[in-house]
Order: C-alpha cells, then structure tokens, then sequence
C-alpha cells in the first residue's frame, strides 16, 4: 500500500512523457560529447592564457588536493559526491520532485534550465576550452583520455557546478521539506568536490553559478506546453520505453561512479593493452 503513490505516478502519461524528456535530454548530451571529437577541433585552446588569473597555480591546486587526501573520510565523500554529482543530482532532483511530490510545474522548469545550460555551455566549448587542473599538472589517479560521459574540454563554465546550483535554486521552494533539505546538501557538496579534488578551477564554479543564475532568471515562471498528440502514444509502450530509458541512465551513472574501471573492463573485452 505505501507504494501505491509510486506505481499511480507511472501510470500517469503526463509523468512518463517528462521522465523521458529527462533521459533524452541526458542522452542529447552525452551524443554532444561524442560528436565533440570532430566539432571541436575549432575550438580554441586558451588554457595557457587562462593559467595567468591567479587561483590556478599548481602549489594552490596541489595543497587543497592533498589536504583532503590527509582527510580520508572527507575525501572519499566528495569523491562520491563528485562521481555521482552530475548524473547523479540530475536523477535525484527528477525522482524528488516529478516522481515523488508530481509537481509537474517545477519539473518542467527544471528541464528547461537543464536544456538551456547544456545549450550554453556546449556553445562556449565549441568556440574555446580550457583543461582541468588534473591534467594540466599531470596528477596522477585521474584518466587523461576523453570517456563517453565526460570530455577534458568541458571544463569552464562547469555544468556540474551549474546544474548543482540550477537544482538550489529550483528546489528551494521545498527546503523545509526533508527530501529539499537533503537534495540541498548534497548540491551545496558539489562546487568543494570539483575544486578541491582537482577537476574544475575556481572560475569554473564562478561562471557555473552566473550561468544557473541567468538561465533561472530566464525560465522563472515558464510552462510548458507539451503536443496532445503524445498523450495519445498507448500507455504499454510509453512504458516499456521509460524502463528501457531508464536501464540505459542507469549503466551510465554506474560507469560514472568508476569511469576508469570501466575503461580498463571494455579494453580487456576488446582485447586491448
């Protein structure tokens, strides 16, 4: 009986067709990256200029990471926050506020932000990119190569720090709820996982947060108007779809949680050194 909520909200067309908007728009970005390898080769590499701003140099970057390195149970806690910080926060924010609260004004804002910022950022990395700290003073533990779920290009703005700060401002509504409260920790985790384990510069939080801040502005208020037509697709297979989609999101938070375990389990399976 408690989980009648849940099996009424997967029977209800107006949900299912949100919850694969969701995935698609996941989805859309992943392929972005993909296509990334022959798009941005355009881009313009402006990293060596960009390590002139203060704030970027390796003696900085090195202490914070080792800092919390001394901290193990610190570290390992944003290293799960970091891993499970952008597929992660984006599964959490949809379940908490379409699935669980069906608040479908709130989550369709929540998708047009989401779209606006990967709209946005893929833009910027199209005309110039930087390099994470990581890679740019060759530290040793994280992957140097490009993965399905993420690019070393796709540095400044960071979406893992825009969308942590779209999810506060969309969820805040809800912050004397236990479920907002939560949501708002653990997004609030995000921007001190990125910079202090070494994967974004501070700039890229700063520029992560001015963007979540205008594209909020922007789609305060928005509703969307979704075609009757797709109401009319049979329930069965809007099902059937949404767990298919759903299977499909949730390999890839898997493979996000240990990229590189992956990598090396795909190379062993292809044969490769």
């Amino acid at each position: 009986m408690k989980m009648d909520w849940l099996c009424e909200r997967l029977r209800d067309r107006a949900v299912l067709l949100r919850l694969n908007a969701f995935v698609f728009s996941y989805f859309g970005w992943i392929l972005f990256g993909v296509a990334y390898a022959y798009l941005g080769r355009w881009s313009v590499n402006v990293t060596r200029e960009f390590l002139r701003l203060p704030l970027t140099s390796r003696g900085l970057v090195l202490s914070l990471l080792n800092t919390v390195r001394s901290i193990h149970p610190v570290y390992l806690l944003l290293s799960w926050v970091y891993y499970l910080g952008f597929a992660g926060s984006i599964a959490l924010m949809v379940f908490y506020l379409l699935v669980y609260l069906g608040d479908l004004e709130t989550s369709d804002q929540l998708l047009v932000r989401y779209l606006m910022a990967y709209s946005t950022a893929g833009t910027v990395y199209l005309v110039f990119h930087i390099y994470a700290p990581h890679l740019v003073y060759h530290i040793s533990g994280y992957p140097s190569g490009n993965t399905l779920l993420t690019r070393q290009e796709f540095v400044l703005p960071s979406l893992h720090n825009t969308f942590a700060a779209i999810n506060i401002i969309t969820v805040w509504k809800y912050r004397k709820r236990l479920g907002g409260r939560t949501l708002l920790v653990i997004n609030t985790l995000i921007p001190f996982a990125t910079v202090l384990l070494a994967h974004h510069w501070i700039y890229d939080v700063l520029t992560g947060f001015l963007l979540a801040i205008a594209v909020s502005k922007v789609t305060d208020g928005w509703v969307a108007r979704i075609p009757e037509k797709l109401y009319e697709v049979e329930l069965k297979s809007l099902r059937a779809i949404t767990m298919l989609n759903f299977a499909l999101a949730a390999l890839m938070l898997l493979i996000a949680l240990d990229p590189h375990r992956w990598l090396l389990l795909v190379k062993s399976i292809l044969g490769q050194p």
